[in-house]
């Protein structure tokens, strides 16, 4: 029998990317899912094609988060998972990009990721389910032109090293995913950047929702889409002096592309 026969998902950030991927490799297993997005007609394309319900959610609302989640959890029965993809990425210099747009980055990543994470937990509580959060490789070291993007995920990743402790006693599995640029419409903005273009995309929205069924399955905290984030996550904290050097090398290699 399948190991998703018959679970109960949300998946925010449904409609595209990750999340969509996700949602695909979730339905294919057997279970029931929700989508959420903010992207409307995208959404119900989604849920159109893979025979799931739907909700137009901004995550950064909390009465919206807690009257969809019931919704959701009263039509499936119960909660077995949360993967929170929702986020959004702008690209620019900290002194050149308008102050509400990096609000906004934060708002939506960290804030969002509480507001998710929060009202998703007591019923995980009642099926020692998982939560899933989408943290990024610029957490653990803040890549220029990506200030408050970087400052969000960074935000996300210590959310999750958090209520890993303080909710393991209950049974709730969480997880967190930190992968290098995904080709998603997500970087459509950022692609000429000197960040990218020194890195380039490293993985695609199906690696990283394999990497996320997986990590289900195991259980697992750290998820990684590939080798080389746990790469740079481990050569980062162990020779943190340098951190600063290679992310300054790389982002001038790029610009010189």
């Amino acid at each position: 029998m399948s190991s998703f026969q018959g679970r109960n998902f949300i998946i925010t950030g449904g409609a595209s990317g990750i999340g969509l991927a996700t949602a695909r490799l979730l339905r294919q297993d057997g279970a029931n899912l929700v989508l959420w997005d903010v992207a409307e007609a995208k959404l119900q394309a989604a849920g159109d094609e893979l025979g799931v319900a739907t909700a137009v959610v901004n995550i950064t609302q909390s009465d919206q988060v807690k009257t969809a989640m019931e919704t959701a959890v009263s039509q499936m029965g119960s909660l077995d998972g949360v993967v929170h993809s929702a986020g959004i990425l702008r690209s620019g210099n900290f002194a050149e990009m308008p102050l509400d747009v990096q609000r906004q980055i934060v708002d939506v990543n960290l804030n969002g990721s509480i507001v998710v994470g929060f009202t998703a937990v007591p019923y995980l509580q009642q099926s020692k389910g998982s939560l899933i959060l989408l943290a990024s490789s610029s957490a653990f070291y803040g890549p220029p032109e990506l200030a408050a993007y970087g400052a969000s995920k960074a935000g996300v990743l210590s959310l999750a090293q958090s209520l890993r402790m303080e909710l393991e006693e209950s049974g709730i599995h969480v997880g967190v995913l930190c992968p290098l640029f995904v080709s998603s419409p997500m970087i459509n903005d950022f692609q000429d950047s000197g960040m990218y273009n020194g890195l380039g995309t490293a993985h695609t929205p199906e690696d990283v929702a394999q990497a996320i069924v997986k990590g289900i399955q195991k259980r697992k905290f750290m998820i990684w889409p590939s080798a080389t984030p746990a790469i740079f996550y481990t050569i980062g904290h162990l020779f943190f002096p340098f951190s600063h050097w290679v992310m300054k090398l790389l982002w001038q290699r790029g610009k010189r592309q």
